[in-house]
């Protein structure tokens, strides 16, 4: 292709934007970017980035800024690959209607750089002629008012999420032209060809530790010296091993003692407890609601998933309120409902 690729992505906080500058760096692409809440900072001054990876960067910007999707798309612009950054709640935001007006049928390649577990079949269903890619990103950078601190490499693991329309080979084509304009030598961005074993292999810890952390309000320390670890955690953990199997995934024999393991030596807040702290929804959906809809399919019991499952709904249902998206009335109102 000898033209610049059309790209958007969608997200531009932290993990975003160095994402965003990753490709910018590489030279192949006519970047646009979306950006919700810095927007004005960021359209007249640009990114101030610190990164491990690029340096010091100061009012960066790319091709394009907008303020929607709906602005991104308003030109008429056929985008080669649209990026998805954003947090993943489905319960607040569907993601496959937020990216709709980007998206050509047949044409745009959806990347999903997004935490979580079977985020393909929304959009197989609504994009059935496009390629779907997973991406899972590992870095640690945070946005502070259109300033980026990257602390941590950025490492991520492209693959696609295997549509039931579309060959393979037109899938693995489509991963690799995107490492292609993403890839270059301060990053690590490589091709994962099963995106399901991986991102079962990230359920061992994050539909069990992070979610049980959350609904204790504790770090992974403390889970475990309270005995919370050994009593629901672990056997959290023996069910996501089971469903995986069920579903044709064979997880290594030693992973529950290699992510119980992972943060030896830390005081560890895992992302979903932190969401909590700060008062903002969580991916509950995305990491637990869609590990359990598979179980359900596949006929496997999750007894302690599902009770840390329900509970968190009820977290979730308060971190909503709290922020207005749910609005209850003054009086409480009164049911006939008989219990028993």
């Amino acid at each position: 292709m000898s033209a610049k690729y059309n790209v958007l992505l969608i997200g531009a906080g932290g993990v975003g934007t160095i994402v965003a500058f990753g490709i910018d760096y590489v030279g192949k692409s006519s970047l646009s970017i979306v950006v919700r809440r810095d927007y004005t900072k960021v359209k007249d001054a640009g990114y101030n980035i610190d990164s491990v990876d690029y340096g010091k960067i100061e009012g960066w910007k790319p091709d394009n800024i907008y303020p929607t999707v709906e602005a991104s798309a308003a030109k008429g612009t056929e985008y080669d690959f649209v990026i998805i950054t954003t947090k993943n709640l489905p319960d607040i935001v569907k993601v496959e209607e937020l990216v709709e007006p980007a998206v050509t049928p047949g044409k745009t390649t959806i990347v999903l750089m997004q935490n979580g577990f079977d985020l393909g079949r929304p959009f197989f269903a609504k994009y059935p002629k496009n390629v779907i890619l997973s991406g899972v990103s590992h870095i640690g950078s945070h946005n502070s008012n259109g300033t980026i601190h990257q602390t941590q490499k950025d490492k991520s693991l492209v693959s696609y999420f295997e549509s039931p329309s579309l060959s393979k080979e037109l899938q693995e084509a489509k991963a690799k032209e995107f490492i292609a304009i993403y890839a270059n030598e301060k990053n690590n961005c490589t091709y994962f060809a099963d995106a399901k074993w991986y991102r079962y292999r990230k359920l061992v810890y994050n539909a069990t530790l992070n979610t049980t952390c959350a609904l204790t309000g504790v770090d992974t320390g403390r889970l475990e010296f309270s005995g919370g670890l050994e009593a629901v955690s672990i056997p959290a953990m023996r069910e996501v091993v089971a469903v995986a199997k069920a579903d044709g995934v064979e997880l290594p024999d030693d992973v529950i003692n290699a992510v119980v393991h992972s943060d030896d030596g830390d005081w560890f807040e895992p992302s979903m407890r932190v969401d909590v702290k700060k008062g903002n929804p969580i991916e509950l959906e995305v990491i637990l609601g869609n590990l359990l809809k598979v179980a359900g399919e596949l006929g496997v019991e999750t007894p302690v998933l599902t009770v840390v499952y329900n509970l968190l709904k009820v977290v979730q249902f308060r971190l909503k309120e709290n922020q207005g998206l749910i609005n209850l009335p003054k009086e409480r109102p009164i049911t006939d409902k008989v219990y028993k």
